[in-house]
């Protein structure tokens, strides 16, 4: 018998440390009770970007604040790439990644999104001197483009004969675009308009309509966490919070395809901004 209770003692633990059942005191099963381990980008205006002194700030960064501080929750920011951000959540490194993330069929076999942020275009910045107006205009050409980005695979699909190059962050692919080591860099709308008013000797040459929302994402097995989340997204977006926080870091009403997800603010952006 003393045998059979260190054995269900032993099972007992190992589901506590594999992403088992939450504990009453941790509903959310994460990876250290009361905090959320996010990991975020610094070079992703205007969802996730660094303040002069490193701290993480954007529109996604405020909804995650919000949607924690509404759950009794804390944030512990982790800035990453892209890649390995989604490989952190795969390997329980972090509960959340809290970026602008283009939700995929490829991504989603590995991690689940919250319900849409956002819903983005894919624009093309060249030099400002360039003449391309059109995404056949860059075969030859060297095209920038974060690697592990749903801009990725667009370059080989929309840009005929581009040569893709990848870059770590937006950051680093802006600076070449400026020196002159590339003739373009593909990125997000939201974000090439963030570079467009940093860097006037840009500008945006082409964009295209993307055919998948814009989110956050956690772990396969963190649904707890994803139903709280997605339950005070839908709460910022009844009392009016979204809305408020959408027009601090963006300049264009909500696309369509963002309304359907939200019928709420179709009303709150009646207007415009």
């Amino acid at each position: 018998m003393l045998r059979l209770a260190f054995a269900a003692l032993a099972g007992t633990l190992l589901l506590a440390g594999c992403g088992g059942t939450p504990a009453a005191d941790d509903p959310y099963g994460l990876l250290e009770p009361g905090t959320i381990r996010a990991a975020t980008q610094t070079s992703q205006p205007p969802f996730a970007y660094g303040d002069p002194t490193g701290k993480p700030v954007g529109f996604v960064i405020d909804v995650t604040d919000e949607a924690a501080k509404r759950l009794g929750l804390k944030v512990d920011y982790k800035a990453t790439s892209v890649t390995s951000s989604l490989a952190g959540l795969t390997s329980h490194q972090y509960d959340l990644a809290a970026a602008g993330l283009g939700v995929t069929e490829e991504r989603q076999k590995s991690v689940s999104f919250t319900k849409p942020l956002f819903w983005s275009t894919t624009a093309v910045l060249t030099p400002a001197k360039s003449a391309a107006a059109k995404l056949t205009d860059f075969a030859g050409h060297k095209v920038g483009v974060v690697t592990g980005s749903t801009q990725e695979p667009f370059v080989p699909a929309k840009m005929p004969g581009a040569l893709p190059i990848g870059f770590p962050s937006a950051n680093a692919a802006v600076s070449q675009l400026l020196n002159g080591s590339l003739d373009a860099f593909v990125v997000g709308g939201p974000d090439a308009a963030q570079f467009l008013k940093q860097y006037p000797a840009l500008r945006q040459a082409a964009s295209a309509p993307v055919a998948h929302p814009t989110s956050m994402a956690v772990p396969k097995d963190h649904g707890a966490l994803l139903a709280a989340l997605d339950q005070q997204i839908g709460a910022m977006v009844a009392d009016g919070t979204y809305a408020r926080l959408y027009r601090k870091y963006f300049t264009t009403a909500p696309l369509p395809q963002l309304v359907a997800a939200w019928p709420a603010l179709g009303a709150q952006f009646a207007g415009g901004l």
